[in-house]
């Protein structure tokens, strides 16, 4: 393998290892979907550029972190559909957001709900997959395709979320155990 083909390699990896907590973190900071995956696919490319400035692949998400703190402050200062974000509050973000990941929690966690939702009846699995996938998939859609009421599709939506923040908690607590 080339020099080159390894290098693109690992940040491929890097980057989708890491594309959760950078997604989640951007669109934390702009609230916006569409938004959230033009800053991340910017990131991508800025990562991918200046790769050769990472010393150590343990940094990797810190310092993604950091560029994609530079690309949401420069898209709310171009953006003014919203107010926006303090920078102060960006920055807060960050640093909550990197505790997060070094207490290793997260990783626990997406594996336990990961668990969770696999378990899920099929027709509430689709219905919690189609709400968060990211398209901003509105309930007025969710409850055409289900054939079912607004009011319904948020009550079912609540106890799924019950039934999975339950689930979760219970396999944590076993991985304590």
């Amino acid at each position: 393998m080339t020099k080159d083909r390894t290098r693109q390699a690992i940040i491929a990896r890097l980057l989708m290892q890491h594309r959760t907590a950078l997604y989640g973190y951007i669109l934390a900071c702009v609230r916006h979907h569409a938004d959230a995956e033009d800053i991340l696919q910017e990131v991508s490319a800025a990562v991918t550029q200046s790769i050769d400035q990472l010393h150590d692949e343990r940094g990797f998400l810190p310092w993604a972190r950091e560029i994609a703190r530079r690309r949401i402050l420069a898209h709310l200062r171009k953006s003014r559909r919203e107010h926006p974000a303090d920078p102060e509050l960006v920055r807060r973000l960050a640093e909550a957001a990197e505790r997060v990941e070094q207490s290793g929690f997260s990783s626990e966690y997406q594996a336990a709900l990961k668990a969770c939702l696999e378990a899920l009846p099929g027709q509430s699995r689709q219905l919690i997959l189609m709400h968060y996938d990211g398209s901003s998939v509105r309930v007025g859609e969710l409850a055409r395709h289900f054939r079912r009421s607004v009011q319904a599709i948020y009550a079912q939506i609540k106890r799924i979320k019950m039934a999975l923040r339950s689930c979760v908690q219970r396999r944590l607590a076993k991985e304590m155990d």
